[in-house]
């Protein structure tokens, strides 16, 4: 296409030449070494929506850990205490069906999403993509220039020109990706814990700051180094595509009817008939993981839409339609026909819909505190001297309350039971979970078959009661 910059030059000497079909990777020569990829940036509507969405992802990562919800931390994944924080609500251990449902709600929406509109979390939501196209390539453009500049650089040597643009970009990317492994930290440790411990005693923290520096390494050479490999290479999320993709499935399609036969300007200046595309490469330019959409759906394609704009604007250009390339299904592409409805749109709709109902209900649901009984020893249970029958047990409280519980916890049924407490009443923290060691001792009598329902009462100074049943075991008789 003449007038095009070198950066959209054609040709085999290309560094954005199409990869020859034997190969698997874009990025890897016929040799196995690395083929550098490098766009170039295409604004359009589809890249201003992802920068928007991009950039309120980063702001909310950061912001979570700082801000307070019904004064606790928006996010704070207590390891230590086994208890996560979420958006003003603890969970506990204790909250098994509530995780579940969560676990369901995510499978779901992953599942369902990449079956309606394909690799959409890879385009506009994933961490990857986000920060790399919003936060470190854009750096990367400001201090080195477009790909031509940055090549005609390194092309020259070593130079002075060379080292305080890399020194002053590594500066930067270590500094951010310092403050986001920070940040990362933060949400298992608190934000003030961090600081206290890094200022004061860092190396008394040796694991927290093994751990900085750690993530901090990771990010540095993912960003700087490895970039479009951890979507084609690490990634696994793209290789679900061949289960989860059906006809109907959103892509980035190529429309070969329109397209082919391609030709540059040049060969339509000669006799033959040529389709839409010009063969300028402009979407394999700008594609970050270097992919040709024209061969069709591949797994290199994260949906990012950067194709679909480049191609639009040289439609402009040439006073042709837009969307030779632009989001469809293989359906459309093939019959021209679309369809969204379908059956499994309907079941992922519906058991979505079922695991966040059941996700709001569990969560907005809980009660003040939860009560949970396990057996507390080896043995099933243990015959006494006064022939009475000794079950060891460990109850589990919960307080869900922002304020301390003093519970006290009976053995109302069966009759003639008692229950020793190793301490009454037992007080549990705000947002806590206790155990308290009990022994239940009931008369050999009690018990049919090995077995006795017991009846636990639970009560607390927050006018909470809770009864419990649990079966209590004994000699078989």
């Amino acid at each position: 296409m003449s007038g095009e910059p070198e950066e959209h030059a054609g040709g085999t000497h290309s560094p954005f030449h199409v990869a020859p079909e034997e190969e698997l990777l874009y990025s890897m020569a016929a040799d196995g070494s690395r083929k550098w990829i490098d766009p170039l940036l295409t604004k359009g509507r589809f890249w201003r929506i992802r920068m928007v969405l991009g950039y309120a992802l980063i702001l909310l990562y950061v912001a979570l850990p700082h801000v307070r919800i019904a004064g606790k931390p928006g996010m704070f994944l207590d390891l230590a205490q086994s208890q996560f924080t979420i958006l003003g609500f603890t969970f506990h251990p204790t909250d098994n069906l509530l995780l579940l449902a969560f676990g369901l709600l995510v499978a779901i929406t992953v599942v369902g999403l990449t079956a309606v509109y394909g690799r959409v979390w890879c385009g506009y939501a994933c961490p990857q993509p986000v920060y790399l196209e919003f936060v470190f390539r854009p750096i990367e453009r400001w201090l080195e220039g477009k790909p031509s500049a940055r090549r005609r650089r390194h092309a020259a040597g070593p130079s002075a020109d060379l080292v305080w643009r890399k020194g002053v970009k590594f500066t930067l990317y270590f500094l951010i990706t310092g403050f986001l492994s920070a940040t990362f930290v933060a949400y298992f440790v608190g934000w003030g814990t961090l600081w206290d411990r890094l200022l004061t005693e860092p190396l008394e923290h040796r694991g927290m700051l093994l751990t900085l520096v750690t993530v901090t390494g990771l990010m540095v050479f993912d960003f700087a180094y490895f970039r479009d490999q951890m979507c084609t290479v690490a990634c696994p999320y793209g290789r679900l595509q061949s289960v989860l993709y059906d006809q109907d499935t959103i892509i980035v399609g190529y429309d070969t009817a329109r397209g082919e036969p391609r030709g540059t300007k040049k060969a339509r200046s000669g006799p033959g008939t040529f389709g839409d595309c010009i063969d300028c490469g402009r979407c394999v330019t700008t594609c970050p993981t270097g992919m040709d959409i024209r061969r069709g759906l591949q797994m290199e394609c994260i949906g990012c839409a950067q194709c679909i704009e480049a191609c639009d604007e040289v439609m402009l250009r040439l006073d042709l339609p837009t969307g030779l390339i632009r989001y469809t299904s293989e359906r459309e592409l093939e019959t021209g026909e679309k369809r969204f409805r379908r059956p499994r749109v309907y079941v992922y709709g519906l058991v979505g819909a079922a695991a966040l109902v059941a996700l709001l209900v569990l969560t907005f649901g809980r009660g003040d505190a939860d009560v949970e009984i396990l057996r507390g020893a080896r043995e099933p249970f243990r015959m006494l001297p006064t022939e009475e029958v000794a079950n060891l047990l460990r109850v589990r409280l919960t307080n869900q309350l922002h304020e301390p519980q003093a519970f006290t916890v009976e053995l109302a049924e069966p009759a003639g039971a008692d229950l020793v407490v190793s301490q009454s009443p037992f007080v549990v923290g705000p947002d806590q979970v206790a155990t308290l060691d009990v022994v239940a001792k009931l008369p050999v009598s009690a018990f049919q078959r090995g077995q006795a329902m017991g009846l636990f009462i639970i009560r607390s100074d927050k006018d909470v009661v809770i009864e419990e049943e649990f079966v209590l075991l004994g000699p078989y008789q």
